[in-house]
C-alpha cells in the first residue's frame, strides 16, 4: 500500500490553470502523466488558507468537468475555505464507485491529497450523486471494515442507489419491457452486464453477493450495510418527484432510488445513529447542461446549505 501511494504521489501534477476568482483557484492535476482519461480531479483551492478537504464522486458516466456544470458546491465550499477536489478515478467515468478498486484507490488518494494540501488527516469530507453517493456510502463501510484511517468526518449523498438487488430487477424490467414507453436499453444493458461482472453472475446465480454487497439491501435481515455504517454523520437528498416519474417514465415507486435512501437512514437511526438524516426536497431537479427536469440531478442538494451542514463537523 505504501509503495502504491509513493508512486501515486510522483504521478501527482498541476496540468491546467483553467480559472481564478476571488474566492478560489481552479486547476485540474491528473495523477498518470500518460492518460489523461481517467485518473484526475478537478481542484478548487481556497485563495486563503484551506484546512479541510471535500472530495466529491460523480455519477457512473460522468466525468468531473460535466459534475462541475450541475452543481455548485465545489465554489461555495472553495469560498468557505474547504479544498475540492471532484474525483475521476482510475477506472474513468465508467467506474461503478462501490467495486473494491474504486474503494482502495480512495485509501490512496485521500492520504495524498491532505499531505499535499497540508489539512489535517482528520480534516476531510467526502460527497458524491447518484453511484458516486453510493461509492461513498460503501467507503464509509469499507473503512470501518479494514479500519482505514483517516476516516471522513461526515459524508452526503444524493440520490444514491443503494440496494443493488432493487437495481438489478429495475433495469432487468425496463430492459424487458415491450412497451414503447421504455427507451434507452443499450444503457440498461450496459449496467445489467456491469452489475453482473461486479457481483460474478445475476440475481439467479449469485443472489448472496448482491445482498452482502451492496450498501443497503432491504432483504438483509442482519442489516450487515447498516451495521457496518456506525454512527457517521450522513445526510441523503432525494427528490421524490411521483407525478414527474408517472407522466415523463411510466415509473413506479419502486424505479425509484428513494426507496432505498429513506429504507436505509431509518434503519441507521433505529440502530442509533442519530446524525442520520434525509432530506426530500421539491422541484429542485434539473440537469443544467442538457436543459430539462430531472428529480435525479446533482441540483436537488442545496449548495450552500450541505455546505453549511459539512462545517458543523
Amino acid at each position: 500500500m505504501k509503495k502504491s501511494i509513493f508512486i501515486l504521489f510522483l504521478f501527482l501534477q498541476t496540468i491546467l490553470i483553467a480559472q481564478k476568482s476571488a474566492s478560489y483557484f481552479r486547476t485540474i492535476e491528473y495523477f498518470d502523466s500518460e492518460d489523461s482519461t481517467k485518473n484526475y480531479a478537478i481542484m478548487y483551492r481556497p485563495n486563503g488558507p484551506a484546512h479541510r478537504l471535500l472530495i466529491l464522486l460523480p455519477g457512473m458516466g460522468e466525468s468531473p468537468q460535466m459534475a462541475e456544470i450541475e452543481t455548485d458546491i465545489p465554489e461555495i465550499a472553495a469560498a468557505n475555505g474547504i479544498f475540492t477536489a471532484i474525483l475521476c478515478n482510475n477506472e474513468g467515468s465508467a467506474s461503478f464507485q462501490i467495486d473494491g478498486n474504486a474503494q482502495h484507490y480512495l485509501d490512496s488518494i485521500i492520504p495524498i491529497l491532505l499531505f499535499k494540501n497540508n489539512i489535517p488527516n482528520d480534516a476531510y469530507y467526502l460527497g458524491g450523486f447518484s453511484t458516486g453517493g453510493s461509492g461513498v456510502i460503501k467507503y464509509v463501510q469499507h473503512c470501518n471494515v479494514y479500519d482505514i484511517i483517516p476516516k471522513p468526518r461526515a459524508v452526503f449523498a444524493i440520490d444514491p442507489p443503494l440496494d443493488f438487488v432493487r437495481l438489478y430487477k429495475v433495469y432487468d424490467n425496463w430492459l424487458n419491457d415491450t412497451t414503447s414507453f421504455t427507451t434507452n436499453k443499450p444503457l440498461y444493458k450496459l449496467m445489467l452486464g456491469a452489475m453482473r461482472l461486479f457481483f460474478r453472475g445475476d440475481l439467479n446465480t449469485a443472489y448472496d453477493n448482491y445482498v452482502k454487497l451492496s450498501p443497503y439491501c432491504f432483504d438483509d435481515k442482519n442489516k450487515f450495510g447498516v451495521q457496518l455504517f456506525s454512527s457517521m454523520p450522513v445526510k441523503i437528498y432525494c427528490e421524490p418527484d411521483f407525478n414527474w416519474a408517472i407522466n415523463e417514465k411510466h415509473w413506479s415507486a419502486y424505479d425509484l432510488n428513494v426507496l432505498d435512501n429513506v429504507s436505509f437512514v431509518n434503519e441507521l437511526q433505529k440502530y442509533g445513529n442519530k446524525q442520520a438524516q434525509i432530506v426530500l426536497t421539491q422541484n429542485k431537479g434539473f440537469r443544467k447542461i442538457l436543459k430539462f427536469k430531472h428529480p435525479h440531478s446533482w441540483s436537488i442538494a442545496d449548495a450552500a446549505e450541505t455546505v453549511k451542514w459539512l462545517k458543523q463537523y
